[in-house]
């Protein structure tokens, strides 16, 4: 049985990562390495972790809590704890969503069965109580949909082509992959500070691998009430500006998407007037 590492990552989840273990200590699969990489949440997140793995000590094959002194983003966060993991496969899960008991086995045996697929799992949409009048979840579903439909196309080049024009994954339903794989890529590009999984799901179809779709939903998805500020949507554009002109664009040539290049560079051009450029 192939060991699997399965990496938490916390920011500011004092009141939500220990239904995030739990998950994760109850899974059906046994062999799992649990790696808590926390990036230097102000609140009680790390107390927490503590005191759950002290509670919990040899629950799983192997269990340890990464720290940092700064924040340095999510990609950086990732890479503290794949320094230190040792599994066959890896699966990243924020501390605030939460897993079935059975999602590592079956992550596992799509792999298995599948080993140039990376699996697209179906995601179970849920907000706490205090803030479900607060949250609209219809136009996350037809994002997920979406998601879902990309990953039941098996034609590699036109689901290549679908995730070169825009981010068809919702990160929580996959962010499943052979550790050998992440390993080559070189990991998480820290170039990108606030979001992950666009650029490396690019870099890992971009390899060879395409991606396929689980039809059940092994991941409940938190979704927050809370509003996006001016700050954060400024910092996602430059962030998502910055992958098209130093790889997407260049990438949608070489892929026969030159007209999509050509539009996508103008609309992004207008958003670096309007921001007064990429920073």
């Amino acid at each position: 049985m192939k060991l699997v590492s399965v990496i938490v990552l916390a920011y500011k989840s004092a009141e939500t990562i220990v239904q995030t273990l739990d998950s994760i200590k109850n899974q059906t699969y046994q062999r799992i390495e649990l790696i808590i990489t926390d990036d230097c949440s102000p609140d009680n997140t790390v107390a927490a972790a503590q005191a759950w793995l002290a509670d919990n000590q040899g629950a799983l094959s192997k269990m340890q809590l990464v720290t940092a002194q700064e924040n340095t983003g999510i990609p950086g966060n990732i890479n503290r704890a794949l320094a230190q993991a040792s599994g066959d496969y890896v699966k990243l899960i924020a501390a605030d969503d939460y897993m079935t008991k059975d999602a590592i086995s079956e992550y596992v045996q799509f792999c298995e069965n599948n080993p140039k697929a990376i699996p697209i799992a179906k995601v179970h949409l849920f907000a706490d109580e205090k803030e479900r009048e607060t949250v609209d979840f219809a136009p996350i579903e037809k994002y997920c949909n979406r998601c879902y439909e990309f990953a039941r196309e098996t034609d590699y080049k036109k689901q290549y082509r679908m995730l070169l024009k825009q981010n068809h994954i919702v990160a929580p339903s996959g962010s499943f992959y052979p550790m050998s794989v992440i390993r080559k890529l070189g990991g998480y590009d820290e170039t990108y500070r606030w979001f992950e999984d666009y650029p490396m799901n690019l870099k890992v179809m971009k390899a060879g691998y395409r991606c396929g779709l689980i039809n059940r939903e092994l991941i409940y998805y938190r979704i927050s009430g809370g509003s996006v500020t001016a700050s954060q949507q400024l910092r996602l554009k430059r962030a998502e500006m910055q992958l098209f002109f130093r790889e997407r664009m260049h990438d949608m040539m070489r892929a026969g998407m030159g007209w999509e290049a050509v539009k996508q560079s103008r609309y992004w051009a207008k958003i670096a007037l309007k921001r007064g450029g990429a920073q």
